[in-house]
C-alpha cells in the first residue's frame, strides 16, 4: 500500500450501528421503510447475504439462463430511480471519497464500500466486501453515472474473495430516466413503527466495517422492493419455460412469463428457507400469526393479520396486512408450513378487494 493510499483510508470515516437504525423503520404491518426515501415505493427487506445468493443460484437452476448481467442492469437502472427520490445529496463529481452521503448510504444498506483505483488510464473502482456482486457493479456504475452525468459502460472481475473491480467507458447513448414500477398486488400503507420489532432485530446488531454488519452473527444487506421489481421485468422476456423445481404455485396474474418467474423465485426461496432448518411449531391456526412476524415482519417481508383454518391437515387461509413480493413471502411461507407439517405443501394466493390472502394446505389429498 502506498503512502497515499495509507492516508486516504486513514481520513476515511467510520460509521456505526446508529446511522443503520435511524435510516430504517419497521412498520405495524409487517414492511420496512426507507427514511431517506421520497418514493412512493420506499419499502425494502433486510435479507442475510447468503441467503440473497442462494435464492439467486436456484433462481438460475429454474429458469435454467445465466442472471447476472441483468440483475446488474438492474441494479444500474434502480439506483438511478431511487437517488432521483432521495433526500440524500446524489454523488457528485469524480472522487468517491467525496461522496460522505453517499457513502453513509451504503453503509445503512450493507452493501460493503468502494473507493476509485488511482493511476490507472481507464475508470476503475474497487469494491471490498461487495454484498452481492452483481448489485454493488450495477449501483456503483450507477453512482458514477449520476456523479459525472454521462452514461458508461461497464464490466466487472472479481479481484479476490473480498473485493471485485468495476472498469467504466463512456457511451454516448441516450437512456431515458428510469421511472417507478408499480407492484402487481394490492399494497397496503403502514401507519405507525413497531417499536418492539425494531428493538427485537436491532439488539443483536453488529459492525464489521463500514458496509459490513451482522445479525445473529450473519451478515445482512437491505434491498429495497423496487430492484425485485426491475430485474423481474428485465427477465421476464427471456422466461419460456422452467428447467427444474417444484410448481405447487397457484398465482391470481395471467401473465404466462411472469407466472414462471414467480414460481420459479418462491420454489428457490422456499427451499432456501427450508434448507435453514427453521423448527416450527403449530398447534393451532392462530400460531401463524406469531410465526409471521419472525419469519416475515421483522425482515420487511409483511405481517400476517389473521388466519382461518380450512381444513384438518393444517390447512389455512392467511391474511396478510402486507406483502413485500408474493414469490419471496410466498416462499417463505410455504417452507415454514412444511417443516411444520413434514410433507409437500402447495399455496395459493388471493388479490381481491385490496387484500391479499394466501391458502396454505397440502399438495396432496389426506384422507379424513
Amino acid at each position: 500500500m502506498g503512502l497515499f493510499d495509507f492516508l486516504r483510508r486513514e481520513i476515511s470515516q467510520s460509521y456505526s450501528e446508529i446511522e443503520i437504525k435511524e435510516r430504517w423503520s419497521h412498520q405495524t404491518n409487517g414492511s420496512l421503510k426507507d427514511r431517506n426515501s421520497t418514493s412512493l415505493d420506499p419499502y425494502a427487506a433486510l435479507i442475510p447475504t447468503n441467503s440473497f445468493e442462494n435464492w439467486f443460484v436456484g433462481l438460475e437452476q429454474r429458469i435454467g439462463q445465466s442472471l447476472g448481467r441483468r440483475l446488474a442492469h438492474a441494479a444500474l437502472e434502480h439506483e438511478e430511480y431511487m437517488l432521483k427520490n432521495s433526500i440524500l445529496k446524489p454523488p457528485s463529481g469524480s472522487e468517491p471519497k467525496f461522496w460522505s452521503q453517499y457513502n453513509l448510504d451504503w453503509h445503512t444498506r450493507g452493501l460493503g464500500k468502494f473507493r476509485k483505483l488511482e493511476d490507472e488510464d481507464e475508470i476503475k473502482l474497487i469494491i471490498e466486501n461487495p454484498g452481492s456482486t452483481s448489485i454493488c457493479t450495477g449501483i456503483t456504475a450507477s453512482a458514477w453515472e449520476i456523479a459525472t452525468k454521462k452514461r458508461h459502460r461497464f464490466v466487472w472481475s472479481q479481484n479476490s474473495k473480498d473485493a471485485l473491480i468495476v472498469s467504466l467507458e463512456l457511451d454516448d447513448k441516450e437512456i431515458p430516466s428510469p421511472s417507478m414500477i408499480e407492484p402487481f398486488w394490492p399494497i397496503s400503507y403502514p401507519e405507525s413503527e413497531d417499536l418492539e420489532i425494531a428493538e427485537r432485530i436491532w439488539q443483536d446488531l453488529r459492525m464489521e466495517s463500514n458496509g459490513y454488519w451482522s445479525i445473529l452473527n450473519e451478515r445482512h444487506m437491505i434491498l429495497h422492493r423496487d430492484l425485485f421489481l426491475r430485474f423481474e421485468e428485465y427477465c421476464l422476456p427471456y422466461i419460456t419455460k422452467l428447467e427444474s423445481g417444484r410448481e405447487n404455485f397457484f398465482w391470481p396474474i395471467d401473465d404466462e412469463k411472469r407466472i414462471l418467474w414467480w414460481t420459479a423465485l418462491a420454489d428457490s426461496i422456499r427451499k432456501s428457507t427450508y434448507d435453514r432448518g427453521v423448527h416450527i411449531l403449530v398447534s393451532k391456526p392462530e400460531d401463524w400469526i406469531g410465526i409471521g412476524r419472525r419469519y416475515l415482519a421483522m425482515n420487511g417481508f409483511g405481517g400476517v393479520e389473521s388466519v382461518e383454518e380450512i381444513d384438518s391437515h393444517g390447512g389455512v387461509e392467511i391474511f396478510l396486512s402486507s406483502i413485500f413480493h408474493p414469490a419471496v413471502s410466498g416462499g417463505i411461507l410455504l417452507a415454514c408450513w412444511e417443516r411444520a407439517f413434514g410433507r409437500q405443501g402447495k399455496i395459493e394466493f388471493s388479490f381481491n378487494s385490496g387484500v391479499v390472502s394466501v391458502i396454505l394446505s397440502s399438495s396432496v389429498e389426506i384422507a379424513n
